[in-house]
């Protein structure tokens, strides 16, 4: 049996957790319109049932986009932490900004979807507001770490 370092565990995890939210991100933006259209109308009407209206579907519809690149950010920020240091959280917005243009030209060859550039713009700002939420994480866990030990 292999016995992996804590890093290297975490690592591996994090790897997984980008990978699962790559294919999430791709199951959804292989729906067509009309199928990704049916399941954010649904969700807002759950919404509106327990909350209220204070959302419009279009908001709704970048909120997802934001949010399941933000889960990205926040994992890919993480593999590459533990993968390779300490000090490399910018390196992943590149491979993420990669994967919010690439999700773009997908949908566009998807039928009654289009490729947005200002959809690519914010995946890209939910991808550095997991980044920035991974950072923040980290910081607080070595302060807390560092006052136990002291």
């Amino acid at each position: 049996m292999i016995f992996l370092n804590k890093n290297k565990f975490l690592a591996v995890i994090f790897w997984i957790l980008s990978v699962a939210v790559m294919y999430i991100i791709f199951m959804f933006s292989a729906a067509t319109g009309e199928e990704s259209e049916e399941v954010s109308q649904n969700l807002l009407s759950k919404i509106i049932e327990f909350i209220g209206n204070f959302i419009s579907h279009n908001t709704l519809r970048k909120l997802a986009h934001f949010s399941e690149f933000a889960a990205l950010g926040f994992c890919m920020t993480g593999a590459i932490h533990y993968t390779f240091g300490k000090q490399k959280f910018y390196v992943s917005l590149i491979p993420c900004f990669l994967y919010a243009v690439s999700d773009e030209i997908h949908q566009h060859f998807v039928p009654e979807r289009a490729c947005r550039v200002f959809d690519m713009f914010v995946d890209t700002c939910g991808v550095m507001t997991g980044i920035g939420i991974f950072i923040l994480l980290i910081f607080i866990i070595s302060k807390i770490i560092k006052k136990k030990e002291s």
